[in-house]
């Protein structure tokens, strides 16, 4: 007898449930989602949903993960493409920042949970965990292609992520309430990566 494969088919299932939980938590927040919710959403039973998650904190947790992840795919295409460091550096920038300013779902997800770590404490560390593998995937990019190339930064390389990621989350959550004109994103933009390659000497 052949053994049952089931494994492929139970991760395609986690996998929905995932990107269910995702649309669901975008488009009405964690406060106002429960597991049913993403259930319906998922187009499955709430059991099926909890045979992959013991329950909607296990559940928020990876989607953190998983929002995390797509997020940092972006970035790391733009980061491995060849090219010469001032490019890769403005090439990151400009990914990093067109992946918190275009409204994903996963940005939204994001930043709905970012608001309500500050007050409870399991859902902080998750995103505590989240901001420092952000944080160390940023480093060693930087780290390693100074290295490759002889470039001795301006500034610690391990102090450069907590500006460029602070500077760009803090950019994504203004966009919520005050988003910019076309013309003003260009000069962000553009003022972003002067102070970026400021940072960096010759």
């Amino acid at each position: 007898m052949r053994p049952r494969r089931t494994y492929k088919k139970s991760e395609a299932s986690r996998q929905q449930v995932l990107d269910a939980a995702i649309r669901a938590l975008a488009e009405n927040g964690s406060a106002h989602t429960s597991v049913s919710d993403i259930a319906e959403t998922a187009g499955m039973s709430k059991g099926a949903v909890h045979y992959h998650f013991e329950s909607k904190d296990d559940l928020i947790a990876q989607v953190l993960v998983r929002c995390a992840d797509v997020m940092r795919e972006r970035v790391r295409a733009a980061w491995d493409a060849p090219g010469e460091p001032q490019e890769k550096v403005r090439r990151a920038l400009r990914e990093m920042r067109a992946a918190r300013s275009q409204g994903s779902a996963e940005l939204r997800v994001l930043a709905d949970l970012m608001a309500q770590g500050i007050h409870d404490p399991k859902l902080r560390q998750a995103l505590s965990a989240m901001f420092e593998a952000n944080r160390q995937e940023v480093h060693a990019h930087l780290e390693q292609s100074f290295r490759e190339l002889g470039i001795t930064p301006r500034v610690p390389v391990h102090v450069m992520p907590r500006l460029v990621i602070g500077i760009l989350d803090g950019l994504a959550l203004h966009d919520f309430f005050d988003p910019m004109s076309p013309e003003d994103e260009e000069l962000v933009q553009s003022a972003l990566e002067t102070i970026a390659l400021s940072l960096i000497g010759g």
